[in-house]
């Protein structure tokens, strides 16, 4: 199989289980009050260059907290690329008084990769952004962010110029405090109870 056959099947399998979770949760047996709640879930699929658009709006508009967690967010002191300007939005956030937690993979033993997030790191914590590094030995590959333990920003792009600008990614918005929910308690698994 060539590599964009393989990527292809990667983004049916993934858009496939991610209809599955939202009807399972939108749809799931039982009544009363709980069937307008489960009703609510919307959803948004995010291509190329429009996730970042949609991600930074809802940065820019939190009220109370932002959870990230990436497997690489590369970023340029003195750049204006896309990851730059996350990153300023973390911090505008924190500066409003928005908590904001970042689980970041730094598990593997050497690499481009470890360096760029530790760098990365070190500038989120200087903006006052809590990191959570996930645990050695298992490699934390989630692209997920939580806003206001209501919307849900999950798919395949990572906080790089290439995949924010260039890349052929898809990525689903997802508005739903039960999913939210189980979002946060799946990172907080990662980091010990730390992004909360």
């Amino acid at each position: 199989m060539n590599a964009r056959f393989c990527a292809m099947a990667r983004l049916i399998y993934f858009l496939t289980a991610l209809l599955v979770l939202i009807s399972h949760t939108a749809f799931s047996a039982g009544g009363g009050s709980d069937s307008h709640a489960r009703s609510s879930v919307q959803a948004r699929l995010l291509l190329d260059q429009e996730y970042f658009d949609v991600l930074r709006e809802g940065m820019e508009g939190a009220q109370t907290e932002i959870v990230i967690c990436t497997y690489l967010f590369k970023t340029l002191e003195g750049a204006n690329g896309y990851p730059e300007r996350i990153l300023k939005s973390l911090s505008a956030a924190v500066k409003r008084g928005v908590r904001v937690r970042a689980v970041m993979e730094l598990s593997q033993e050497s690499g481009d990769l470890i360096k760029t997030n530790a760098e990365t790191a070190k500038r989120l914590e200087k903006a006052g952004v809590k990191i959570c590094h996930d645990p050695p030995g298992k490699v934390t590959h989630t692209k997920l962010v939580v806003i206001d333990r209501r919307h849900l920003f999950l798919g395949s792009h990572n906080l790089t110029q290439s995949a924010l600008k260039y890349n052929h990614e898809a990525s689903v918005w997802i508005e739903s405090p039960a999913l939210a929910k189980e979002a946060l308690d799946y990172l907080d698994s990662i980091c010990g109870g730390k992004t909360r």
